[in-house]
């Protein structure tokens, strides 16, 4: 299972660790309540995804999806 670090950074399964400035996630959360979204950095393939006001899952390129704890 994946992990929430901190307001704004999460941690894959595969040890990669993705960070954003806090103001980013709280936009994402908000988002999230009306459409699923993801966020990812760059050209980094691992992504964040958020449904329903949360973030749910790190998407990683080796291992799919992860649940996020």
């Amino acid at each position: 299972m994946a992990t929430f670090i901190d307001p704004s950074s999460f941690k894959c399964d595969c040890g990669h660790q993705l960070d954003f400035f806090e103001s980013t996630i709280d936009e994402m959360e908000k988002m999230s309540r009306k459409n699923t979204q993801e966020i990812g950095e760059g050209d980094d393939p691992h992504t964040v995804e958020f449904r329903k006001g949360k973030a749910v899952a790190v998407i990683c390129p080796q291992l799919g999806r992860c649940t996020i704890e």
